[in-house]
Protein backbone atom coordinates (compact mmCIF):
# COMPACT_ATOMS: atom_id res chain seq x y z
CA UNK A 1 0.00 0.00 0.00
CA UNK A 2 2.99 2.62 -0.32
CA UNK A 3 2.41 4.51 3.50
CA UNK A 4 -0.50 4.98 2.69
CA UNK A 5 -2.25 6.32 5.50
CA UNK A 6 -6.32 6.86 4.27
CA UNK A 7 -8.26 3.77 3.10
CA UNK A 8 -11.79 3.34 1.21
CA UNK A 9 -14.41 1.21 3.11
CA UNK A 10 -14.90 0.44 -0.52
CA UNK A 11 -11.70 -1.59 -1.22
CA UNK A 12 -9.93 -3.85 0.61
CA UNK A 13 -8.48 -3.67 4.28
CA UNK A 14 -4.82 -3.12 4.91
CA UNK A 15 -3.53 -5.84 7.33
CA UNK A 16 -4.78 -5.18 10.95
CA UNK A 17 -2.02 -3.44 12.80
CA UNK A 18 -1.75 -4.35 16.71
CA UNK A 19 -2.56 -0.97 17.29
CA UNK A 20 -5.23 1.67 16.12
CA UNK A 21 -3.18 4.89 15.44
CA UNK A 22 -4.97 7.75 13.96
CA UNK A 23 -3.83 9.83 10.93
CA UNK A 24 -0.82 11.44 12.11
CA UNK A 25 -0.42 14.71 12.36
CA UNK A 26 1.06 16.50 9.65
CA UNK A 27 0.97 14.05 7.34
CA UNK A 28 1.20 15.19 4.06
CA UNK A 29 -1.24 13.32 2.03
CA UNK A 30 -0.18 10.43 -0.61
CA UNK A 31 -0.80 9.83 -4.87
CA UNK A 32 -2.65 6.75 -3.69
CA UNK A 33 -4.81 7.96 -0.59
CA UNK A 34 -8.75 6.78 -1.10
CA UNK A 35 -8.91 10.52 -0.59
CA UNK A 36 -7.92 13.77 0.38
CA UNK A 37 -6.80 14.87 3.90
CA UNK A 38 -9.47 16.12 5.70
CA UNK A 39 -11.14 16.57 9.51
CA UNK A 40 -13.73 14.31 8.83
CA UNK A 41 -11.33 11.01 7.98
CA UNK A 42 -10.65 8.95 11.33
CA UNK A 43 -9.52 5.75 12.24
CA UNK A 44 -11.31 2.88 12.65
CA UNK A 45 -12.52 1.83 15.93
CA UNK A 46 -12.17 -1.24 17.70
CA UNK A 47 -14.80 -3.00 17.27
CA UNK A 48 -14.76 -1.93 13.11
CA UNK A 49 -11.74 -3.30 13.80
CA UNK A 50 -12.38 -6.84 15.36
CA UNK A 51 -15.39 -6.61 12.56
CA UNK A 52 -12.77 -6.74 9.55
CA UNK A 53 -11.10 -9.37 11.04
CA UNK A 54 -14.73 -11.09 10.80
CA UNK A 55 -15.37 -11.24 14.92
CA UNK A 56 -18.98 -11.31 15.56
CA UNK A 57 -20.00 -7.87 16.70
CA UNK A 58 -21.15 -9.61 20.20
CA UNK A 59 -17.60 -10.84 21.00
CA UNK A 60 -16.67 -10.48 24.52
CA UNK A 61 -13.11 -9.05 24.51
CA UNK A 62 -11.09 -8.78 28.33
CA UNK A 63 -8.33 -6.66 28.63
CA UNK A 64 -7.94 -3.03 28.35
CA UNK A 65 -8.17 -1.26 25.01
CA UNK A 66 -4.29 -1.49 23.92
CA UNK A 67 -4.46 -5.08 25.05
CA UNK A 68 -7.49 -5.43 22.99
CA UNK A 69 -6.04 -4.04 20.09
CA UNK A 70 -3.18 -6.34 20.05
CA UNK A 71 -5.54 -9.28 19.98
CA UNK A 72 -7.43 -8.10 17.04
CA UNK A 73 -3.79 -7.00 15.28
CA UNK A 74 -2.47 -10.70 15.91
CA UNK A 75 -5.66 -12.22 15.30
CA UNK A 76 -6.29 -14.85 11.94
CA UNK A 77 -9.26 -13.75 10.72
CA UNK A 78 -11.96 -15.79 12.00
CA UNK A 79 -14.02 -16.48 9.36
CA UNK A 80 -10.90 -17.69 7.50
CA UNK A 81 -9.75 -19.85 10.64
CA UNK A 82 -13.08 -21.34 10.44
CA UNK A 83 -12.60 -22.07 6.83
CA UNK A 84 -9.24 -23.67 6.54
CA UNK A 85 -10.82 -25.64 10.21
CA UNK A 86 -13.96 -27.21 7.60
CA UNK A 87 -11.35 -27.86 5.21
CA UNK A 88 -9.33 -30.04 7.60
CA UNK A 89 -11.97 -31.64 9.02
CA UNK A 90 -13.32 -33.01 5.94
CA UNK A 91 -9.89 -33.82 4.43
CA UNK A 92 -9.09 -36.36 7.85
CA UNK A 93 -13.07 -37.68 7.65
CA UNK A 94 -12.55 -38.06 3.77
CA UNK A 95 -9.18 -39.68 4.14
CA UNK A 96 -10.19 -42.17 7.47
CA UNK A 97 -13.30 -43.17 5.29
CA UNK A 98 -11.11 -43.70 2.20
CA UNK A 99 -8.89 -45.86 4.42
CA UNK A 100 -11.40 -48.07 5.89
CA UNK A 101 -12.65 -48.40 2.20
CA UNK A 102 -9.41 -49.26 0.93
CA UNK A 103 -8.93 -51.76 3.89
CA UNK A 104 -12.12 -53.50 2.68
CA UNK A 105 -10.96 -53.10 -1.26
CA UNK A 106 -7.98 -55.08 -0.31
CA UNK A 107 -10.20 -57.83 1.18
CA UNK A 108 -12.48 -57.72 -1.65
CA UNK A 109 -9.10 -58.23 -3.91
CA UNK A 110 -8.44 -61.31 -1.96
CA UNK A 111 -11.76 -62.85 -1.54
CA UNK A 112 -13.33 -61.95 -4.75
CA UNK A 113 -10.26 -61.86 -7.46
CA UNK A 114 -7.73 -64.36 -5.38
CA UNK A 115 -5.15 -61.79 -5.58
CA UNK A 116 -2.46 -62.12 -2.92
CA UNK A 117 -1.79 -59.46 -0.33
CA UNK A 118 0.94 -58.19 -1.99
CA UNK A 119 -1.37 -57.70 -5.21
CA UNK A 120 -3.95 -56.06 -3.33
CA UNK A 121 -1.27 -54.09 -2.02
CA UNK A 122 0.37 -52.81 -5.16
CA UNK A 123 -3.23 -52.35 -6.97
CA UNK A 124 -4.35 -49.64 -4.10
CA UNK A 125 -1.10 -47.91 -4.77
CA UNK A 126 -2.14 -47.45 -8.11
CA UNK A 127 -5.68 -46.29 -7.15
CA UNK A 128 -4.57 -43.81 -4.59
CA UNK A 129 -1.60 -42.87 -7.64
CA UNK A 130 -4.81 -42.24 -9.61
CA UNK A 131 -6.37 -40.20 -6.97
CA UNK A 132 -3.62 -38.13 -6.88
CA UNK A 133 -3.73 -37.48 -10.51
CA UNK A 134 -7.21 -36.82 -11.23
CA UNK A 135 -9.41 -37.29 -8.00
CA UNK A 136 -11.60 -40.06 -7.60
CA UNK A 137 -15.10 -39.34 -7.35
CA UNK A 138 -18.93 -40.23 -7.43
CA UNK A 139 -18.71 -41.06 -11.37
CA UNK A 140 -18.84 -43.38 -14.19
CA UNK A 141 -15.65 -45.51 -14.28
CA UNK A 142 -16.43 -44.41 -18.24
CA UNK A 143 -16.60 -40.49 -17.35
CA UNK A 144 -13.36 -41.12 -14.75
CA UNK A 145 -11.38 -43.01 -17.39
CA UNK A 146 -12.08 -40.21 -19.69
CA UNK A 147 -11.07 -37.50 -17.30
CA UNK A 148 -8.19 -39.14 -16.10
CA UNK A 149 -6.94 -39.68 -19.77
CA UNK A 150 -7.22 -35.65 -20.44
CA UNK A 151 -4.41 -35.01 -18.09
CA UNK A 152 -0.89 -34.23 -18.90
CA UNK A 153 0.29 -35.93 -15.53
CA UNK A 154 -0.97 -39.08 -16.98
CA UNK A 155 -0.29 -39.29 -20.26
CA UNK A 156 3.51 -38.55 -19.66
CA UNK A 157 2.87 -41.65 -17.42
CA UNK A 158 4.73 -45.09 -19.35
CA UNK A 159 1.99 -46.99 -21.22
CA UNK A 160 2.37 -49.92 -18.67
CA UNK A 161 1.78 -48.12 -15.53
CA UNK A 162 -0.99 -46.51 -17.15
CA UNK A 163 -2.42 -49.81 -18.07
CA UNK A 164 -1.88 -51.11 -15.07
CA UNK A 165 -3.66 -47.69 -13.11
CA UNK A 166 -6.97 -48.30 -15.71
CA UNK A 167 -6.83 -52.05 -14.53
CA UNK A 168 -6.69 -50.63 -10.67
CA UNK A 169 -9.45 -48.05 -11.12
CA UNK A 170 -11.78 -50.32 -13.09
CA UNK A 171 -11.28 -52.82 -10.00
CA UNK A 172 -11.67 -50.03 -7.64
CA UNK A 173 -15.49 -49.01 -9.68
CA UNK A 174 -16.28 -52.95 -9.46
CA UNK A 175 -16.23 -53.35 -6.08
CA UNK A 176 -18.01 -49.66 -5.52
CA UNK A 177 -20.65 -51.29 -7.18
CA UNK A 178 -20.62 -54.33 -5.87
CA UNK A 179 -20.65 -52.44 -1.94
CA UNK A 180 -23.48 -50.30 -3.73
CA UNK A 181 -26.01 -53.59 -4.28
CA UNK A 182 -25.18 -55.00 -0.94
Amino acid sequence: YNRRAIFSVDEPAPTMRGMNRPVPKGYPGHLNDACVLSENIRALTTLERALIQTFPPNYKWCGNKTEMEQMIGNAVPVKLAEFVGNAIMKYIEDNGKMAVEKTEFMDWLVVTHNFSKRTASDTVSRIKRADKIYKISDISNQLYFYKLQQTDEFNNLSVSVRSQIKRATGLYFDYLAASAIK
